[in-house]
């Protein structure tokens, strides 16, 4: 089971994103949808042939368009939110092993 309580457990997710994230075959991409506790809603990581974006969106807000990182902004903003990212990988592992039983 992957926590993040280092930074390189960022590399080691980021290197196995498609085992955490979900695909959207229409727009091509990977997805990973967290808690973004600064604004009270979700933010989603995504990976679209190894670019990396994120949106957020929440009751109050959503952003109008997906903002573009590079890979050393990713990983600061996995770390900022790792409580969240660990919750949301908790989840996807424990979902996947209930599916196995």
């Amino acid at each position: 089971m992957l926590t993040i309580s280092k930074k390189l457990h960022i590399e080691q997710f980021l290197s196995s994103f498609t085992q955490f994230a979900n695909f959207d075959s229409p727009q091509n991409k990977y997805y990973f949808v967290f808690e973004d506790r600064d604004r009270g809603g979700q933010m989603t990581l995504m990976n679209t042939f190894g670019v990396w974006s994120i949106h957020g969106k929440g009751e109050n807000y959503s952003d109008l368009n997906e903002t573009l990182l590079k890979e050393e902004e990713v990983i600061t903003l996995v770390w900022k939110h790792r409580g969240a990212v660990n919750r949301a990988i908790k989840s996807i592992q424990d979902h996947k092993e209930l599916v196995l039983k």
